[in-house]
């Protein structure tokens, strides 16, 4: 606001929020690419959102890349949350065509056996993947247009306890 409003420079800024200059680049930077995403204005009927994440899921297990292209938005991200303690993916996989490949390869590789249930995690809805009474994967999946924009996988054992905990209490 400092900087669009009243013209302050990042220095002037910094000096008033008691920040490094350096911090202040990277916050207005990040508040300006946020403001200009494009939002969806109303959320997705639960119905739907479990038909398309229930759409994708059986396309990843069957390996239908034709199918999965149909679902995921041009820019579509899946973002994985190992905590160094599990294997996921370092870095974001961006794009449709690699979050294609990633989610196939992925279901080949691990989806073997694995239950999916509906749940709900942090007040939105989510999809647990169960091995048996063991909490796999919790993923979370945003849709922009109709179609998945961001695929969230949190694999982390720490972070998974205590949603296992939450879902076994419903």
């Amino acid at each position: 606001m400092l900087r669009e409003a009243f013209a302050y420079g990042y220095r002037e800024i910094a000096g008033v929020l008691d920040l490094t200059e350096a911090n202040c680049r990277q916050l207005y930077r990040r508040a300006t690419r946020r403001v200009g995403e494009p939002e969806s204005r109303f959320a997705p009927a639960p119905e739907r959102w479990e038909e398309l994440v229930a759409s994708f899921v059986t396309a990843a297990r069957e390996g239908d890349l034709a199918g999965l292209e149909k679902l995921l938005a041009a820019d579509a991200t899946w973002w994985s949350d190992g905590g160094g303690k599990v294997t996921a993916a370092r870095r974001p996989i961006e794009g449709r065509e690699k979050v294609v490949r990633f989610a196939v390869g992925a279901f080949e590789r691990w989806g073997a056996g694995l239950r999916f249930t509906a749940a709900e995690v942090n007040g939105g809805s989510a999809l647990a993947a169960w091995a048996g009474d063991t909490l796999i994967t919790v993923i979370t999946v945003e849709l922009r247009d109709g179609l998945i924009s961001e695929v969230r996988a949190v694999l982390n054992p720490d972070k998974l306890g205590f949603v296992h905990r939450q879902l076994v209490r419903s």
